[in-house]
């Protein structure tokens, strides 16, 4: 008995250990090839398939060009980056234009107290000479 129930326990494992074996590969097959697409590919090679699904393409250049669509991971981030990127350039820019203006204020109020103390010269020059006639 205990022979016969060996025998039926390996041949239960020859026969369904491959078949098990062949679904785990089907499956690992089916992974990895994406479902066909439902809808045509986007400017970014991505595509939503049947279930909704966002796909893309495989490609070592994908755009990003497909903002509230279906695109490649790491767009968000990488428009993010973009973004504090171009508010750190906007922020430079605007300082260096306050900074001109501050020069050029200072220069404006240099010129006026330079002409402000010739005209006070100016002044004491003819009055000094109407005082000592």
């Amino acid at each position: 008995m205990r022979t016969t129930l060996s025998a039926i326990a390996v041949f239960g494992l020859l026969v369904f250990a491959p078949g098990s074996a062949l679904a785990k590969e089907k499956a690992a097959k089916a992974e990895a090839e994406p479902p066909p697409a439902a809808e045509p590919i986007n400017p970014c090679g991505c595509y939503h398939d049947a279930q909704g699904q966002c796909h893309c393409n495989k490609t070592k250049k994908l755009k990003c060009d497909c903002e509230n669509e279906c695109e490649p991971a790491g767009c968000e981030e990488q428009r993010h980056k973009q973004q504090e990127k171009d508010a750190a350039a906007t922020l430079k820019k605007i300082q260096q234009n306050d900074k001109k203006k501050q020069a050029e204020a200072k220069a404006a109020q240099a010129k006026k107290d330079k002409d402000k103390a010739a005209e006070k010269a100016k002044k004491q020059a003819e009055g000094g000479e109407g005082r000592w006639k």
